[in-house]
């Protein structure tokens, strides 16, 4: 790709991706789980759009069969963790979405091939090897923006609340997500098509998330007590997770807490959820 050529404006099928979005909460309906539930898919839809929308012309448009694609993929590709936490949900994902074309026949009249595939295998990196460019592509773009919803303070509860759920214990949280952030983060480096500034911005989220859980383990080796790195995801665990607390009424009780290493917490937390203002509008519309 040449990182000189002029960006394309994307069309988002706004109604399609609501329909979508509809789908996937009510597929999490029976199941709590706030670190990978429609709004981590909704997060992942934009993260995808404003990838796409900063890519530089190809010799081939990306077209619209190829968003649709991806929007599938994108809506469907954690739902399987309503069946099982184990990490090879994507096998469960993409039943869920068959299930759904087959029960939608004129919804998508295109091949779903590669959003299948991609679903099925969007944590397998080494997997993107063995497929065509065209399914590569595809996948590709859904393993990095998935990604992106790892990093950041968003990033650092979802770990903390998926591997909890795994059966890692506390202690051992720290070196678990920092091997497995590292990977991701590898992997999103190695992408040479990803724009530069939409590279540096991720970066900074990722060093932010790595920073946090380096701290933890440091208060760990240590010995240090309840943390305000621990204090923050057990609160989260004892709020959201067994509460169910709405996820921005935490991060806004974080933003005003007394401690100010919380509040900042809070503070870029709530920035992060709040700085994308179409997964905003249509979160709004959708629970008006």
């Amino acid at each position: 790709m040449n990182a000189k050529e002029k960006p394309r404006i994307v069309k988002r099928h706004p109604e399609l991706a609501s329909l979508l979005f509809q789908q996937c909460r009510s597929r999490f309906e029976g199941s709590h789980l706030p670190s990978h539930d429609h709004f981590h898919h909704l997060r992942v839809w934009n993260y995808t759009m404003d990838l796409i929308s900063e890519l530089p012309e190809q010799a081939e448009e990306f077209n619209e069969n190829e968003i649709l694609l991806l929007m599938l993929s994108v809506f469907f590709h954690d739902t399987g963790l309503t069946v099982t936490l184990d990490e090879e949900h994507g096998t469960e994902s993409r039943r869920i979405c068959q299930e759904f074309l087959d029960a939608n026949p004129k919804l998508f009249t295109i091949d779903a091939g590669p959003a299948l595939r991609a679903i099925e295998l969007h944590d397998k990196k080494q997997s993107m090897l063995s497929h065509s460019d065209s399914e590569m592509e595809i996948l590709k773009i859904l393993s990095v923006c998935d990604d992106l919803d790892a990093y950041g303070p968003t990033g650092i509860l979802r770990y903390a609340e998926i591997y909890l759920l795994r059966g890692v214990a506390i202690n051992n949280l720290p070196e678990k997500v920092l091997k497995n952030m590292a990977y991701r983060f590898d992997f999103f480096s190695a992408q040479n098509w990803i724009p530069e500034n939409f590279y540096l911005k991720h970066r900074g989220r990722y060093r932010y998330a790595a920073e946090y859980y380096k701290e933890l383990q440091d208060d760990m080796i240590s010995g240090e007590k309840q943390g305000i790195n621990q204090v923050i995801i057990e609160s989260y665990m004892d709020e959201v997770y067994h509460g169910k607390k709405p996820f921005l009424e935490f991060a806004v009780a974080l933003f005003n807490n007394n401690n100010e290493k919380i509040r900042n917490f809070g503070s870029e937390l709530l920035r992060e959820l709040n700085q994308n203002g179409d997964c905003q509008t249509l979160w709004s519309g959708i629970n008006a």
